[in-house]
């Protein structure tokens, strides 16, 4: 069961952060758009690094080296999922506001 969510999560945030990335970085798109759309490939990514850390737990033999590593890791996924979190957050409420602005 766990084999399942953790594959589908792996492929879903990666292919999320793939999609993210690209699309934030075409031309002709608003600069707050832009960072609106790095702020959702960050939460993805953040997401995708709190897996691999989790995942380290999910081995038979837990030595303090995969501890540490497993541990590292989440607190880096975690950081990354609260911060692209709150940039996607601030970033548009500016560009609603600015849209609203200018109609």
């Amino acid at each position: 069961m766990w084999s399942a969510f953790y594959m589908t999560g792996v492929l879903a945030s990666l292919v999320a952060s793939v999609y993210y990335s690209i699309h934030a970085r075409r031309r002709g798109i608003h600069p707050l758009e832009s960072r609106m759309l790095l702020g959702k490939m960050n939460v993805s990514l953040g997401i995708l690094v709190s897996l691999f850390g989790i995942n380290q737990f999910t081995f038979d033999s837990l030595d303090t080296i995969r501890i540490v590593v497993g541990l590292i890791m989440l607190i880096v996924g975690a950081m990354n999922l609260f911060l692209g979190t709150r940039n996607y957050f601030r970033y548009r409420t500016a560009w609603q506001a600015e849209l609203k602005k200018g109609v």
